[in-house]
């Protein structure tokens, strides 16, 4: 299993008609197995994407019942209004039923571009950015950082991978109620903690 530090304009998936490179072509050669994304992001987002082989971990991880947190840093345009951050924390109605944010935090800007911190539980397709629609708000910028107890860090370069802490796996096999072993993956390099796009 591996975190890999998307860039912008890349897609989740294997083959893309309009021909757009994907997150597959940089993560690490296997034999007699294929890559699994834990979820998506959209092309426009960056961030923390959790890649495996374990097709049973993939799922439970992505299950809405297992309401795992994820954490992005996202940049809007114009001032953000007290109120409004109560609306986003209380609930929005978007066009596929309510939602809202677990957790808002500012994170500093100034002028037009102001950041904020911000978790949901859900992960339906471009849910932080419709949030911020719905009250008014165009999002600028979008990273996810934070994976359940999986972070991204400031050392894991974008376009780069690098392999899970057994710690951190034994994080998310207890999130999803699945024993530590025997697992069909072990770390590949140790000592090795990035990878390059090959």
């Amino acid at each position: 299993m591996v975190v890999y530090n998307k860039p912008e304009g890349e897609v989740v998936t294997r083959h893309d008609p309009q021909g757009r490179p994907t997150v597959f072509e940089r993560l690490p050669a296997l034999n007699n197995a294929r890559w699994i994304a834990v979820g998506r992001l959209d092309v426009n987002t960056s961030g923390l994407l959790l890649v495996t082989t374990d097709g049973e971990l993939a799922n439970r991880l992505m299950h809405p019942s297992q309401e795992i947190e994820r954490e992005y840093a996202v940049r809007v345009v114009g001032e953000v209004p007290p109120e409004t951050i109560q609306r986003l924390t209380a609930g929005v109605e978007l066009e596929d039923g309510p939602a809202r944010f677990a957790a808002v935090k500012e994170a500093g800007g100034s002028g037009l571009n102001r950041w904020y911190a911000v978790v949901i539980r859900e992960g339906r397709k471009r849910e932080v950015r419709r949030l911020w629609e719905a009250v008014g708000h165009r999002v600028s910028r979008l990273i996810r950082v934070r994976f359940a107890n999986v972070t991204l860090g400031p050392r894991l370069f974008t376009g780069h991978w690098r392999d899970l802490e057994l710690d951190e796996l034994h994080g998310l096999l207890a999130l999803t109620g699945l024993p530590r072993e025997p697992r069909p993956w072990l770390p590949r390099r140790p000592g090795r903690p990035q990878g390059k796009p090959r």
